[in-house]
């Protein structure tokens, strides 16, 4: 074969690739979106969102509740009273984690109450949950 003929050749596929390509002004658009989700609106017409955050949080107080102990140990460590601070420690851990899993007993089987007024929280949120008080890993270097 001769350069020209190799020319004509590639150029001739090319052209037919090209052509039975699907052009994009003749397919079909994509559909629009229905609006908005199914569950997201049944969530909202019934005004659900406060109470199920209120039993999400209920079931968090409720099964970590217990995260107070080694919280209030932190808290209250220091290194010229190790027992003393200790003990206070895990004892105020104990009374607090007592509270918090109560209050969270009480928001989860009443989550569809509106009581306290408009579904506020009874405890601040716990400082393990928090995002701003995490540590931050160590660089790798």
């Amino acid at each position: 074969m001769t350069l020209a003929r190799c020319g004509v050749w590639i150029i001739g596929v090319g052209l037919a690739v090209v052509m039975s390509a699907p052009c994009g002004w003749s397919e079909t658009p994509p559909p629009e979106p229905a609006g908005r989700d199914q569950v997201d609106e049944l969530l909202g017409r019934y005004n659900l969102h406060p109470s199920l955050e209120k039993l999400g949080r209920g079931l968090a107080n409720f099964f970590g509740g217990w995260l107070e102990v080694p919280l209030n140990v932190g808290k209250r460590y220091s290194a010229s009273d190790t027992g003393g601070s200790l003990v206070t420690g895990f004892a105020y851990g104990m009374v607090k984690g007592a509270v918090r899993t109560a209050v969270g007993a009480y928001e989860t089987v009443t989550f569809f109450l509106p009581y306290p007024e408009d579904f506020v929280p009874i405890l601040p949120t716990l400082e393990y949950y928090q995002h701003s008080t995490k540590r931050k890993p160590l660089p790798l270097e």
